[in-house]
């Protein structure tokens, strides 16, 4: 079996990082901010269609300068691990299934940001995109699971989008409740889970 994990928002702890990185661009153009909660509710890939709703004037904004300066802002900030990420990792491990991270984020911030939690003895391959653009990852996913030996594939994600992907790409998909995506909005799409060792059990 294969797990094909979803970073941001699933084995990365970051979804409050994202959102007070979007307040700082909020606040720069006087819009006012959005809460935790709203972006739970309302964040959806692509991004840009999201930036759009919360205030954001699309046709007067350079999209890839917004893009840099909401990673300049993101990266400012510390990241940590989803809290049982590293347990999940380890227990797929002792499972004896193969691990692979396929993400949104940019190849070499994905690279950087793995290595530096610490967990990249644990993949096989991570698939990141070629951009900061923040749409969607199902071209890369389709892309990069046709490398791989054919399998059992499960992703195991946090949002909608990675329902859309696993479907893409023909995986079972679970989904962890306590990321980008608050567990209402995923209740009848995949199994939902309130933790990612949880997730990899049910595997």
């Amino acid at each position: 079996m294969t797990i094909l994990w979803d970073w941001n928002g699933t084995l990365l702890d970051d979804t409050r990082q994202c959102v007070d990185a979007l307040n700082d661009l909020l606040a720069r153009r006087s819009l006012p901010p959005i809460t935790l909660e709203y972006h739970r509710r309302f964040f959806a890939f692509p991004a840009r269609d999201f930036y759009a709703t919360i205030g954001m004037d699309l046709e007067s904004e350079d999209w890839d300068a917004l893009a840099k300066e909401y990673h300049d802002a993101y990266h400012s900030r510390p990241a940590r691990l989803a809290p049982d990420a590293v347990e999940a990792l380890g227990l797929a491990k002792r499972l004896g299934f193969r691990q692979h991270i396929v993400s949104a984020l940019r190849q070499d911030f994905l690279d950087e940001a793995v290595k530096g939690m610490g967990i990249d003895g644990y993949f096989a391959g991570l698939c990141g995109s070629d951009n900061l653009d923040g749409a969607s990852k199902m071209d890369r996913a389709k892309a990069y699971v046709r490398d791989l030996e054919p399998d059992d594939f499960v992703l195991i994600g946090d949002s909608i989008h990675d329902k859309e992907v696993a479907d893409a790409i023909g995986a079972r998909c679970l989904l962890y409740g306590g990321g980008s995506h608050a567990p209402e909005r995923l209740f009848g799409i995949a199994p939902v889970f309130n933790s990612l060792v949880d997730a990899v059990s049910f595997c």
